[in-house]
């Protein structure tokens, strides 16, 4: 089995005009038997001033968890076949712990500036996983399945034949402007999952920016088919001045998209 993996962020167009840093992290990581995808969207908002540190923990936590996990299963599909929901929640709670420490140790080597003291002062105190407060999506591919970990917006489209789809389950939580988080008290309970025997030709991960950059969910999915072939073929390099224009013309957010492609054949 040959894996092909590609993974961007870039600063959205609001953010360039206002000099605010991208706060969007994504990773891809390869192996022999297993592919790992993830995305981070950082929440923008006052309270969430270090979200753009706490979006790249998420994703460099989401995929050591996933590696950790294989090395510690032997595998992933074993144990999703066996138990889905009690796979998922014990990579969600790997997740949430290590995310919590990167944050408690971040903090300890960067404490809070005066300006970021004077926000947390003017809330009366804010929570440590608060500050850093971001959404996550990560995918696992493997030569026999796939699973989909999912908390807060974004998409994850998978590609099954000549049919693209949203495999994971809908979150009636996300309404206009809210989003579940990794920063929740209960963000175990927030992820959606699912695990697909078989598995999908390709999966592309990608934060709200992207898809609110598009009139519809059809044309989003017909640009999600693009990027795979894009990937599988080697020829994703000019993705990056594409989510640029699209920011500038659509939804003036961060974009980040992550995408994994496996060929039978390879």
């Amino acid at each position: 089995m040959r894996f092909k993996g590609y993974a961007l962020s870039v600063k959205g167009a609001s953010h360039e005009e206002t000099g605010i840093v991208c706060q969007d992290s994504a990773r891809v990581y390869i192996a022999e038997h297993f592919a790992v995808a993830a995305v981070s969207d950082g929440h923008g908002s006052e309270k969430h001033f270090r979200s753009a540190s706490g979006s790249e923990m998420a994703t460099r936590v989401a995929i050591r968890s996933i590696c950790d996990f294989c090395e510690r299963n032997n595998g992933l599909d074993g144990i999703f076949l066996e138990n889905p929901s009690n796979a998922a929640r014990r990579i969600a709670a790997n997740i949430i712990c290590g995310w919590n420490s990167e944050i408690a140790a971040h903090i300890g080597l960067l404490p809070l500036n005066v300006h970021e003291r004077s926000i947390y002062d003017k809330y009366g105190g804010i929570a440590n996983e608060v500050m850093y407060g971001a959404t996550l999506i990560v995918a696992g591919v493997t030569e026999n399945g796939c699973f989909g970990l999912q908390i807060g917006d974004g998409s994850f489209c998978a590609q099954d034949g000549g049919e693209m789809l949203f495999p994971v389950p809908e979150d009636t939580k996300l309404v206009g402007n809210l989003t579940t988080s990794l920063c929740d008290n209960d963000a175990i309970g927030n992820f959606r999952y699912f695990y697909r025997k078989d598995g999908f030709s390709g999966v592309m991960l990608s934060s709200d920016g992207l898809i609110n950059s598009f009139v519809n969910e059809e044309d989003y999915l017909k640009f999600g088919r693009r990027v795979l072939s894009a990937v599988d073929s080697g020829t994703a390099s000019a993705l990056g001045e594409h989510l640029k224009t699209r920011s500038r013309c659509g939804s003036r957010d961060d974009i980040s998209v992550a995408a994994v492609t496996k060929d039978i054949n390879g």
